[in-house]
């Protein structure tokens, strides 16, 4: 992933570098720092996205279509882990826990097992295609 481009002034330039520098100078730490050389960056917003969405829901339909018959179902619920659902979009567990801090996959909570997070692969397809028709 390229870097996101940040943009950078100095903060002599802005109508608070006195206040910055005041702030600053209570901190015993920086005593030995010049404060003529503060700078104030802005990173421009990142939308993240998953790369290749079309890929991934090919891949949990193939797996459905092949191994739907050994998910593992307690009273009528799919009981699918983290490493389990990683393993079906065949993507990392790293992957897998940055689309779920992004929103993209949302795990449901478990009605059979308690303080279980699970990931019903019907209701992850429905996440994975909402996602696509958002592009």
């Amino acid at each position: 992933m390229p870097r996101r481009k940040q943009y950078k002034i100095s903060a002599s330039q802005t109508a608070i570098y006195d206040v910055i520098v005041a702030e600053l100078q209570q901190n015993p730490e920086l005593a030995d720092y010049d404060m003529g050389t503060i700078e104030i960056s802005i990173k421009k917003k990142f939308t993240p996205r998953i790369q290749n969405i079309d890929l991934a829901i090919d891949n949990l339909k193939r797996y459905l279509a092949i191994n739907k018959e050994q998910i593992q179902i307690i009273n009528g619920e799919m009981i699918v882990a983290k490493k389990d659902i990683a393993r079906m979009l065949k993507i990392t567990r790293p992957t897998l826990d940055k689309w779920i801090r992004d929103g993209f996959i949302i795990p449901v909570q478990s009605n059979v097992l308690p303080d279980t997070k699970i990931f019903p692969p019907d209701q992850i397809l429905k996440q994975l295609q909402n996602q696509k028709n958002k592009k």
